[in-house]
């Protein structure tokens, strides 16, 4: 893996998405072929680490300077 594409999110990073809504990920990101828990309104689901990176942190950030 390149340094490039090395990525880090700890564990209660928030996140959203405009279906489930805020929510955090209960694991840390190290790769992008990871997947990880995220915990939305209790219910918790597995996701593709390059969902929340690519789509679901964003959001979070866009809400944030909103």
């Amino acid at each position: 893996m390149s340094q490039a594409q090395f990525i880090m999110v700890p564990p209660t990073t928030t996140v959203y998405c405009p279906e489930r809504g805020e929510g955090w990920t209960l694991t840390g990101i190290t790769g992008l072929d990871e997947y990880t828990s995220v915990m939305f309104g209790g219910v918790r689901y597995t996701l593709p680490a390059k969902e929340i990176i690519e789509q679901l942190l964003p959001n979070q950030q866009a809400r944030e300077q909103a």
